[in-house]
């Protein structure tokens, strides 16, 4: 979900601008690190609903944009992108109970687990996807970018 690229967003966009290569990539790692808690180099799906409940700040089970916004410290325009991008159906809420949808998104081998580079080839064509033109491209409507990986 949303906080599979916490890190990117929060840490690479924070001045707006779009990192690339390298530097992308180094992001990226960053926030497989963070959710990677036993560092093992693999993302389970017990690791991905973890660090999803945790936008959850009611416990209702789906995390609102406030939610969001609270749970990254980023500005709405920041922020907006990314949340539309996870928000399929449009309603402004996120369930919880689709991470296993997110891991298979990203598990291209099909092995029921996400490895470095299974997280970092989706998240990086994701980012670019929703921050394309420079966060203009998409005009905070990037679901499309969701669907295409």
């Amino acid at each position: 979900m949303l906080s599979l690229v916490l890190f990117a967003v929060c840490v690479g966009l924070s001045s707006q601008q779009l990192p690339h290569g390298h530097e992308l990539t180094q992001i990226v790692d960053q926030g497989f690190n963070f959710i990677d808690t036993d560092k093992n180099g693999i993302l389970s799906l017990q690791e991905l609903s973890t660090i999803a409940g945790a936008e959850d700040f009611d416990g209702d089970g789906q995390v609102t944009f406030d939610e969001y916004m609270k749970f990254t410290n980023q500005t709405a325009e920041v922020a907006r992108p990314m949340f539309n991008a996870y928000d399929v159906d449009g309603d402004g809420l996120l369930p919880l109970n689709h991470m296993a949808d997110y891991l298979h998104l990203m598990d291209k081998n099909g092995d029921g687990q996400v490895d470095l580079n299974e997280y970092e080839h989706y998240q990086v064509k994701l980012i670019q996807c929703v921050y394309s033109d420079h966060g203009h491209g998409s005009h905070g409507h990037a679901t499309p970018c969701i669907l295409q990986h």
